[in-house]
């Protein structure tokens, strides 16, 4: 999609959540076709600290067209009614992940 939005004359921006490794062979592959392909980007968008450094370094960008915007959860719009817990007086723990 990048590659399309630039071809067409739009922005684009790229958003990124993982942390690839520099050393395998897997690795120094997909560092190269994100070379490639961040090289006429507008923006990029991490989700840590951690992450926007280490893409700053596979993918050799500049800095400053990175952002950081942290993944977060707003705890207090997130609290269980205690009436509703079944079995009564236990605590249930749920994880959503993807």
């Amino acid at each position: 999609c990048i590659l399309y939005a630039r071809a067409m004359g739009y922005n684009a921006c790229y958003t990124d959540h993982s942390l690839f490794g520099f050393a395998d062979i897997g690795s120094i592959h997909i560092n190269k076709v994100l070379q490639i392909t961040l090289s006429d980007i507008d923006h990029i968008i991490c989700v840590s600290n951690t992450c926007r450094e280490n893409l700053v370094l596979r993918a050799k960008i500049h800095p400053s067209i990175v952002s950081t915007i942290p993944n977060a959860v707003d705890a207090t719009k997130f609290l269980p009614d205690p009436t509703r817990r079944f079995p009564i007086n236990t605590i249930n723990i749920i994880l959503i992940s993807r």
